[in-house]
C-alpha cells in the first residue's frame, strides 16, 4: 500500500479550443472562478469523509493542469493550496504545479501565483516560430513566450518547464531544430517535446479525415524526435521519459509518480483518481462537463458529494498491463525487483516470449535486472507496448 499521496486538479476553462486537443476543455469568456473552487475544496472534503485513511498519507505533489489553469484568479489557487494542504496530516509537498499559457500571464500574476504557493511552472509554449503556433492555434505569440519566460525567472521562480510539440502541418525539420535551439538558450529545468497526435474528437482529426491536414512524413518525424534526444542530451539533459528531458534533479515529481503506478486523487471536471489498494487497485472519474460538474457537486448530500461518473476495480491483468506500460515509458525501465514485489509475478516468465522477441529486434534490453527501451525502441513505443501488453 502506498503511504503518499498526490493531488491532481483539472482546471477545464480555456479562451478557445486548440484544434489539436482532446484534453477535458471548454472555450469561455466566463470563468466561474469561486463557485469551481467551492467544488473543488468541497470534493475533496467529501473523499477525504469517506476513506478517512488518505488523511492519513504523506501529500508529496500537487499539479494543477488543465485546460487553461493560468486563468483563475491567483486568489482562488492561494485558497485551493490551503484547502489540499490543510486535508492531510503530512503536508509539506516538495512539488507544486501550475500550467500556464503564455498568452494570460502578467509578471504580477506570476508574483501572486509564486506568492500562493506555487513553486514550479508548466509552461505551454508549443513552438517559437509563429506560424507554427498559428497552425496549432494558439492565442500567444512567440514573444508572449519569451517575455513569459523572462517573467517567470523575474520574479523567482527557479523550477520552470517548457512544452514543445512536433510533428506539426507545415513544420520543416529545421524550423524544429531552431525551437531546440531557443529552449536549450533559455535553460529551463525541464523540456517536454511531444510528438503531435491526431485525436479522434478533434478538429485536426476531421481535417486529416477529409484530406484537409498533412503531417511531416514519418520520416521527418522520427528525425526531429532523434534530433530532440541528441540536442538536448548534448546541452547537459537527461532523457528520463519517452517525451520528456531536465536537468539533473529536476525531473516532474508529480509525473514520476505516475508512471510508478503510486496513489493520486483527481479534482474537477473529467479529472481520473487512482489507489492503489485494496487488491489490484480502484480507479474512478468525474463527470466531465464542468456545469454538469459543479451542479453535482452543489447537490451532493453528505452520504454522496461527489461527481463520479464512473469506478473500476482493476484486474490483476490490468494493473500488470500498466506496470509494464508506464514503467517502460521511463529510459531507466521496469526493475524486474520491483515488479516481482509488487505483481508477485515474474515480468521475464509472463513475458518470455515476447521479451526475447523484442530483444531480437534490438527493441528492447537488458541491464541487469532492469528492461529499458533501446533508442530504436523509444522511437517504435507504441509497437513493444502493443508486443507487451
Amino acid at each position: 500500500m502506498d503511504n503518499t499521496i498526490s493531488i491532481y486538479v483539472h482546471i477545464p476553462f480555456c479562451i478557445k479550443k486548440c484544434p489539436y486537443c482532446d484534453f477535458n476543455s471548454v472555450a469561455t469568456a466566463d470563468i466561474p472562478d469561486d463557485v469551481y473552487i467551492n467544488a473543488l475544496n468541497r470534493e475533496l472534503f467529501f473523499h477525504i469523509k469517506e476513506r478517512p485513511v488518505l488523511s492519513k498519507k504523506t501529500l508529496e505533489t500537487i499539479y494543477i493542469g488543465g485546460g487553461t489553469p493560468s486563468l483563475i484568479s491567483p486568489h482562488n489557487i492561494k485558497r485551493l493550496l490551503s484547502s489540499i494542504k490543510q486535508s492531510f496530516a503530512e503536508s509539506n509537498p516538495e512539488e507544486i504545479t501550475i500550467e500556464i499559457n503564455p498568452g494570460t500571464i502578467t509578471k504580477n500574476s506570476l508574483t501572486a501565483f509564486r506568492d500562493a504557493g506555487i513553486n514550479r511552472l508548466s509552461i505551454g509554449i508549443q513552438s517559437f516560430n509563429d506560424k507554427t503556433l498559428k497552425t496549432l492555434g494558439r492565442v500567444h505569440s512567440a514573444d508572449n513566450s519569451l517575455k513569459c519566460y523572462e517573467y517567470a525567472r523575474t520574479t523567482g521562480f527557479d523550477n520552470i518547464g517548457i512544452d514543445l510539440i512536433f510533428g506539426v502541418p507545415g513544420q520543416s525539420v529545421e524550423e524544429w531544430e531552431e525551437d531546440l535551439k531557443t529552449a536549450v538558450a533559455l535553460r529551463p529545468e525541464h523540456i517536454s517535446a511531444y510528438n503531435l497526435t491526431v485525436e479522434k474528437g478533434t478538429l485536426f482529426f476531421e481535417l486529416q479525415k477529409n484530406g484537409g491536414l498533412v503531417l511531416p512524413s514519418e520520416e521527418d518525424q522520427v528525425l526531429m524526435y532523434e534530433l530532440a534526444i541528441d540536442s538536448l542530451k548534448e546541452a547537459g539533459y537527461n532523457h528520463y521519459e519517452i517525451s520528456n528531458f531536465s536537468l539533473t534533479g529536476f525531473e516532474s515529481q508529480h509525473n514520476m509518480r505516475y508512471w510508478s503506478c503510486m496513489d493520486y486523487i483527481g479534482l474537477g471536471a473529467g479529472a481520473h483518481s487512482y489507489i492503489s489498494s485494496p487488491d489490484w487497485g480502484i480507479r474512478w472519474w468525474n463527470e466531465s462537463d464542468p456545469d454538469a460538474y459543479m451542479q453535482q457537486i452543489k447537490k451532493a448530500t453528505a452520504e454522496q458529494g461527489q461527481a463520479i461518473a464512473g469506478k473500476e476495480r482493476l484486474t490483476k491483468k490490468e494493473a500488470l498491463e500498466e506496470g509494464i506500460f508506464l514503467g517502460l515509458r521511463r529510459t531507466s525501465g521496469i526493475n524486474m525487483n520491483w515488479f516481482a514485489a509488487r505483481f508477485n509475478t515474474s515480468l521475464k516468465n509472463l513475458c518470455h516470449q515476447k521479451i526475447a522477441e523484442l530483444k531480437t529486434g534490438g527493441l528492447i534490453y537488458e541491464d541487469g535486472s532492469i528492461i529499458r527501451l533501446t533508442r530504436k525502441g523509444l522511437t517504435l513505443s507504441n509497437e513493444v507496448f502493443a508486443e507487451l501488453i
